[in-house]
């Protein structure tokens, strides 16, 4: 629809706005629709511009308190609607608005459908929207609400980078570093993988434990199967699997039973909401990523329907992990964590039934274990600031993004570590295709349009962080595992494993045998579809914001680590300071609860809103967001409800309107 609106609707609003001064010209007033207006200082501003009267009482069904004056409202831009879109554009600019160009639209076909006359001012910024080719599902202002919040300019800064509403660091004098940093090389062919033609006489590895066996055996000198190289996870190998003898005779040193079995503890837990993958990379000498993706594909019966071979697959899952770099946060044990939580996420949440088929679930696991395949630990606005190689080949768009998906589809053509050998050409094609969109929907300047899409998608109201995440994440859910789990209250709740350990995790995400699964949700369409499944793995790329306390805050650590040692290599090039990037400051743990307010939360409650089943992914994240609000001194849930119940939710400027629509998006309800 939206597509048609776009091809059309430059005719239609300029229509619709010619008829619309008509018909205030003849004595009707105007009245605001429903999507946020001007109040304030502004409104005196946009009323000196179109003489609009912004002293009226709120009429009687509370959709504001703004209207339009008689004939004379309009006298000075009824001769040009291009004079009100260029003051509405330049006062939105001032006003922050936050509504998408779809929001408007469908604003407006909302008055019309009930008889009501449209705001000019939202034809007028629909219509420069459309002008323009707007993004439909782009915010008009990405970063407004985040420069309205009451947050440190720093932190503010920091949020603005990451959504990409501002311009890139040193992006003006970005050339001062610019030869400095272009000496670092960067291949999109991946890991060099000679040709192993031989590998399908390979010992066989079908079972989890022999895939262990073979991904966990030390390396035997003068005959590594897989050895990095250089500190950038480039991978070698040497001699082949057709050798005859046990596994010392391939290459491999013994793996004792005792690992195994504490490896296979630890996988046997990987069905959980909340998971520790640092203990994982411990009992797996840093093969998290492996050892974790060999498991799900086999458990869930891929490696056999899509005749894949066990070793070639080994093979395949050793260098992509080998692939990955040293950074201290985007790493492989990262792509580990990104790959359980999208594992319990897509059964949790319902989507392997008609959201994925089967070839979309192998295609799913490998995008999550993809998703940040040599990645350098830095950020893309840094790669286009200093001009290096990456930024170059991709013309400064989403250079990472780009980097990751083409850099594993370039390792899969080397011969011998195409483990997908057996998928037909239009399996091949939808593989790709699948991957590719999920990877590239994890570049953090698409987060709002994504989401904004993803909302009108499902028909839900955008999160308001004055209502808060806990009333959906109070509700009371049906644990995957049959029994009824309490609601959470804000407090974490531990087992006597204790919190933090593996055995404190919640219930998993699958069904039990006494209580069926509930009815699979289905997709209105191919766009709801993907735009689910591309919500989702950002869910879960974010997934560390939900896990144990402890572990929650080991990422935060090595997240902060890896920011400060790209700041250090911006002061050595001459570039400014990523904000929150300077060693001798406090670094993101200070923008916890911003960063929750303004991009984790909106994008978990809106998933929990549409896939209930992802609610107890919502709850795992406000009891860290309680945490940090504690640690900032914010009042906490019973306490911001008691004010609620008290107050009422802070003023909006759509009046008892808006207000209802934040009370259908905390109930997760379309308005």
């Amino acid at each position: 629809m939206f597509k048609d609106l776009a091809s059309k609707g430059r005719t239609w609003v300029t229509d619709l706005a010619q008829g619309a001064r008509g018909r205030a010209g003849g004595g009707g007033g105007f009245k605001p629709g429903a999507m946020p207006k001007s109040h304030g200082p502004m409104a005196g501003t946009l009323a000196a511009a179109t003489h609009v009267d912004t002293h009226g009482d709120a009429d009687a069904d509370g959709r504001g308190g703004h209207g339009w004056d008689g004939p004379s409202a309009l006298d000075a831009s009824s001769e040009d609607l291009a004079a009100l879109e260029a003051a509405a554009q330049a006062l939105d600019l001032a006003l922050m608005r936050t509504d998408t160009p779809a929001e408007l639209l469908l604003s407006i076909l909302d008055d019309m459908a009930h008889g009501r006359p449209p705001d000019l001012r939202d034809v007028a910024l629909a219509r420069g929207a459309l002008l323009s080719h707007c993004d439909l599902y782009e915010p008009l202002h990405p970063g407004a609400a985040v420069r309205r919040a009451e947050l440190e300019s720093d932190v503010v800064d920091a949020l603005m980078h990451q959504l990409g509403a501002c311009k890139p660091p040193g992006a003006e004098e970005g050339a001062a570093g610019a030869q400095a940093a272009a000496a670092r090389a960067a291949s999109d062919v991946g890991p060099d993988v000679p040709p192993e033609d031989d590998c399908d006489a390979a010992a066989p590895c079908g079972s989890l434990r022999e895939a262990l066996q073979l991904l966990l055996a030390p390396r035997q000198p003068g005959r590594p199967l897989v050895a990095a190289q250089g500190g950038e996870g480039a991978v070698s190998e040497s001699g082949s699997d057709e050798a005859e003898g046990g596994w010392e005779a391939r290459g491999l040193g013994p793996v004792q039973p005792p690992l195994l079995d504490e490896v296979e503890r630890v996988l046997s837990l990987a069905d959980s909401w909340q998971y520790d993958t640092w203990r994982l990379a411990e009992v797996t000498h840093g093969h998290a990523l492996s050892c974790l993706g060999f498991y799900l594909l086999q458990r869930e019966g891929l490696v056999r329907e899509f005749r894949l071979h066990p070793t070639r697959l080994t093979r395949l899952l050793l260098a992509m992990e080998a692939g990955y770099t040293a950074a201290p946060y985007h790493n492989s044990t990262h792509a580990a964590d990104v790959l359980q939580t999208f594992h319990v996420l897509l059964h949790g949440a319902g989507l392997t039934g008609h959201y994925l088929d089967r070839l979309g679930l192998m295609a799913a696991y490998f995008a999550a274990m993809i998703h940040d395949f040599g990645h350098p630990g830095l950020t893309a606005d840094f790669l286009v600031a200093s001009s290096d190689p990456l930024a170059i080949r991709y013309n400064d768009r989403a250079p990472l993004e780009n980097h990751h998906a083409a850099a594993f589809f370039g390792m899969l053509r080397r011969p011998g570590s195409d483990a997908l050998a057996h998928l037909g050409g239009a399996e091949r094609a939808a593989f790709r295709k699948t991957v590719v969109d999920l990877v590239m929907a994890t570049d953090m300047k698409q987060h709002f349009a994504l989401l904004s899409h993803f909302n009108t998608a499902h028909g839900l109201q955008p999160y308001n962080k004055d209502v808060g995440p806990w009333r959906l994440a109070r509700r009371p859910r049906a644990s995957r595992s049959g029994s009824l789990e309490p609601p959470t209250d804000g407090h974490r709740h531990t087992t006597d494993a204790g919190e933090g350990s593996m055995g404190g995790t919640p219930a998993p995400a699958f069904p039990s045998e006494q209580q069926p699964e509930p009815p699979a949700p289905r997709p209105a369409d191919e766009a709801q579809r993907l735009v689910s499944l591309q919500i989702a793995l950002k869910a879960a790329d974010l997934g560390h914001l939900g896990e144990e306390l402890e572990v929650h805050k080991r990422w935060v650590r090595v997240l902060e680590e890896e920011f400060f040692r790209q700041g250090d290599r911006e002061q050595e090039l001459g570039l400014p300071i990523s904000p929150l990037f300077d060693r001798t400051k406090q670094g993101v743990s200070k923008s916890q609860v911003g960063f929750y307010d303004f991009i984790a939360l909106p994008l978990v409650h809106a998933l929990a809103s549409a896939f209930p089943g992802a609610q107890p992914l919502l709850a795992c994240y406000v009891s860290n967001y309680d945490h940090w609000r504690a640690q900032e001194g914010q009042p906490q849930p019973q306490q911001a409800q008691a004010q609620q119940a008290q107050h009422g939710p802070p003023a909006s400027r759509a009046g008892s309107r808006k207000l209802e629509l934040m009370a259908a998006a905390a109930e997760g309800a379309p308005a």
